[in-house]
């Protein structure tokens, strides 16, 4: 983390930290069974690719289950939302959940409007979450 900024800054093997394009994407222990990924900025086209990859990266590296906090996240595009129902299907075809943290917001509209409600986890806070 930059002194300067307080701004994640390195990426390491056991850690998901970067700032992209104005994306950030953090790592972070949730509770037993589950890991997290907090997301804030914006998804788009131009950086749902980090996004995915760092998914990819959970999916691949972890045996624990993923929820991405989308709290933080002042917009997401379709790009997004394809990159997260995706993550989803990857997951359960590992036997795996996945799950969005969505507490309102223009993200929570698309969600809603979308329809993908229905068929991804998506909850208010990690409290709801089960293993």
């Amino acid at each position: 983390m930059s002194a300067a900024t307080g701004v994640p800054t390195d990426r390491s093997d056991d850690t998901i930290q970067g700032v992209m394009r104005g994306l950030t994407i953090e790592k972070t222990d949730v509770m037993p069974g589950w890991v997290g990924v907090s997301v804030s900025g914006e998804i788009d086209l131009a950086t749902v690719e980090d996004l995915d990859r760092d998914i990819k990266g959970v999916l691949a590296d972890a045996t624990e289950n993923l929820v991405v906090d989308l709290s933080g996240t002042d917009f997401m595009d379709s790009t997004g939302l394809r990159c997260l129902v995706m993550a989803d299907r990857s997951f359960r075809e590992a036997g795996r959940k996945f799950a969005l943290v969505v507490n309102g917001g223009p993200v929570s509209r698309l969600i809603d409007l979308s329809g993908v409600d229905t068929e991804l986890m998506v909850v208010a806070d990690v409290g709801e979450l089960s293993d």
